[in-house]
């Protein structure tokens, strides 16, 4: 039985809804293999769009703060970000590979993994209330779960370079102009906005859609699955480093950290 997820079907649309929202739905190792489960059977059930969304004040705060200060403390923090990422990437890289229309409804904060669980959705509809960052640079972290390829495929360098060094929360519509999400509403609309849009690709024609999305992976050069590869090797490399062990011990105490770029 799945406590991070559940998943609901409203005839060709599955709905994954994160349900953790009183620790702002979290991407633990956990969640990543409830997710990864979820999606596997959601491609075998032959449905034809896929609804992400989360619960409480945020969609997802990305991974797990708590165990990556376990982690650190204990020694082995490589070891929990090569378990953490193996889990994690498995999802970002299904999500562009499936052969439907898969939405995002952003109902609040997305930060780090979760907003990179977002943008590896194919549409993105968000609350006026919804907030975006990308979150890794706190812990002296890259841009994870395929930040560093979903953010300079879609803008300047500049402007990748400052969403991912900053760390600096952007608003929904201020993701709108950048182009990351498709559509902004009212907090009380998003889910059936969200499910309005699901639908309608639902009855679309989704082998086009499906050839599409393969066309584009293949369009933005480097194959996606061998960039993931790549990047995850050095996230986990990141997490050895002192300024890592920095990062978490000030997230978990809510101060700034003093990092020395080692």
């Amino acid at each position: 039985m799945n406590r991070c997820i559940t998943i609901e079907y409203t005839g060709d649309v599955a709905l994954i809804k994160m349900i953790r929202g009183d620790k702002l739905n979290p991407l633990d190792i956990e969640a990543g293999v409830e997710i990864n489960r979820a999606l596997d059977e959601i491609s075998a059930r032959g449905v034809r769009a896929l609804l992400i969304t989360g619960t409480g004040r945020g969609f997802s705060a990305g991974g797990d703060i708590k165990g990556m200060l376990d982690s650190v403390e204990s020694g082995d923090p490589e070891k929990f970000m090569d378990d953490l990422t193996r889990e994690l990437y498995a999802i970002g890289l299904k999500l562009r590979k499936l052969p439907f229309p898969v939405i995002a409804a952003v109902n609040g904060h997305a930060a780090g993994a979760g907003m990179n669980l977002a943008l590896c959705s194919d549409y993105i509809i968000a609350s006026e209330k919804a907030m975006f960052a990308q979150s890794f640079s706190k812990l002296a972290l890259i841009p994870g779960f395929g930040g560093t390829h979903l953010l300079v495929n879609q803008l300047t360098w500049q402007k990748a370079c400052e969403i991912a060094f900053t760390g600096d929360a952007f608003t929904a519509l201020e993701m709108k102009e950048l182009g990351f999400v498709n559509k902004v509403v009212q907090d009380d609309l998003l889910i059936s906005e969200a499910m309005l849009i699901a639908e309608k690709f639902a009855n679309g024609p989704t082998l086009a859609y499906a050839r599409t999305k393969e066309l584009f992976l293949r369009a933005m050069g480097a194959p996606f699955e061998e960039h993931l590869s790549y990047e995850r090797g050095l996230q986990v490399s990141s997490a050895g480093t002192d300024d890592y062990a920095e990062g978490v011990r000030a997230m978990n105490r809510s101060v700034k950290p003093e990092f020395k770029g080692r």
